[in-house]
């Protein structure tokens, strides 16, 4: 592990990831955004669709676990923390965050990182191999095509064991219609599918994470909830997906559709608002007599 100073690397497209200390680890940051935590051993992860994506899994008994998207392994080193001997593969496509945890953050026991494309990776996978498949990936804020298409779902649930899961981190709101569009695909595919989300989001009052769980198997409800009880980020479980679907289609690949780029609340209105109010306030106050 490095000592307390930050540290920077140029991506392959140019921008650069800010590795910065944290109270209890380390961040990987771009273009602003926290993109991975590594947390010392047994600390909670601080970003919230982290925590979700594990309690999904923690809801089964996983040993053999396949990530696309690896970022610092910051999933892959929560797993192995808790699963000691798990087997895991992660995929990382950018050459610079393979090098900075291959020379700074060493993968866990139990973990191999590959760098690569990681749908070229799942698409030639064995059958059946692997008991959960998680997928993270983002380019700018947003998922790429080729990572929320029916061809990958179908690639997924070959690779999956029949009681497999996949747990696939995607974004909601304030517009549902990809997230509606993801459900669906998902849909399409596994007979089994429900959702991590925040109120705020699925009510289209911001734009957050949200969590997407499918399988063959049925999904244990109950588990995640109490796995989800008492978070701070109010995530909660949606098993009737149908009534957010509401008849949006599946994707195919040759759409070519990414996922909304990120956007931030307009507060500009509320500004005005808190203004009105103050100088409404100052104007009920007594005047002061000049002398």
């Amino acid at each position: 592990m490095p000592n307390d100073e930050p540290l920077s690397v140029v991506l392959s497209d140019g921008r650069t990831a800010h590795v910065i200390p944290h109270a209890d680890g380390w961040l990987l940051e771009v273009g602003g955004v926290q993109q991975s935590h590594i947390a010392e051993p047994g600390r909670p992860l601080s970003l919230a669709y982290a925590r979700w994506m594990m309690a999904a899994l923690d809801s089964r008994d996983h040993r053999r676990i396949a990530q696309l998207g690896g970022g610092l392994l910051m999933l892959a080193r929560a797993i192995a923390g808790r699963w000691p001997d798990a087997v895991q593969v992660v995929l990382e496509s950018e050459p610079a965050l393979v090098s900075l945890v291959r020379s700074h953050f060493p993968p866990p026991a139990g973990v191999t990182m590959i760098e690569g494309d990681a749908r070229v990776w799942l698409a030639e996978a064995e059958s059946g191999s692997q008991e959960a498949i998680l997928i993270d990936v983002f380019h700018n804020g947003r998922v790429p095509p080729a990572f929320s298409s029916v061809e990958l779902a179908d690639d997924a649930r070959r690779v999956l064991t029949d009681e497999g899961m996949l747990v696939v981190n995607s974004v909601a709101g304030p517009e549902l219609e990809f997230t509606r569009r993801q459900l669906a695909t998902l849909q399409s595919v596994f007979p089994h599918v429900v959702m991590i989300v925040q109120g705020s989001s699925l009510g289209g009052l911001r734009f957050g994470n949200a969590c997407l769980i499918a399988s063959g198997a049925e999904i244990d409800a109950d588990s995640i909830r109490e796995r989800l009880r008492g978070d701070t980020s109010k995530g909660a479980l949606v098993t009737d997906v149908e009534s957010i679907i509401d008849g949006a289609p599946p994707i195919s690949e040759a759409e070519g559709l990414w996922s909304p780029e990120p956007t931030l609340p307009d507060v500009s209105s509320s500004i005005e608002m808190l203004e009105g109010m103050r100088t409404a306030l100052l104007g009920l106050l007594p005047k002061r007599s000049s002398r």
